[in-house]
């Protein structure tokens, strides 16, 4: 199996995070298990890539940031959503 160029791994990891963030809008569970340590495998590599390919991997990992940043958001109004219909729950059979 060839091993993808750096720019497209990224990337790959940024079209990850992006069918995470749908299955988070969609009201699914997501399961990132595995996610950060491909994140650093790669990034690890990143770092020894030759000067001239630097501008475009860093380019690749600030997409992916930002594409980790807008899960982070979406995670925590999924959890902020589950709580506060928890709370209501609780609160309706209290009333009742």
């Amino acid at each position: 199996m060839t091993m993808l160029p750096l720019e497209e791994q990224f990337r790959e990891l940024s079209r990850a995070v992006a069918r995470s963030r749908a299955a988070v809008a969609a009201g699914d569970c997501v399961h990132l298990d595995g996610l950060d340590a491909e994140i650093a495998r790669v990034t690890e590599l990143a770092r020894g890539a030759p000067a001239p390919q630097r501008a475009d991997l860093l380019a690749a990992l600030r997409a992916l940031l930002d594409a980790l940043d807008g899960l982070a958001v979406d995670l925590q109004r999924q959890l902020d959503a589950a709580l506060a219909q928890q709370a209501a729950s609780a609160y309706a059979r209290d009333r009742a």
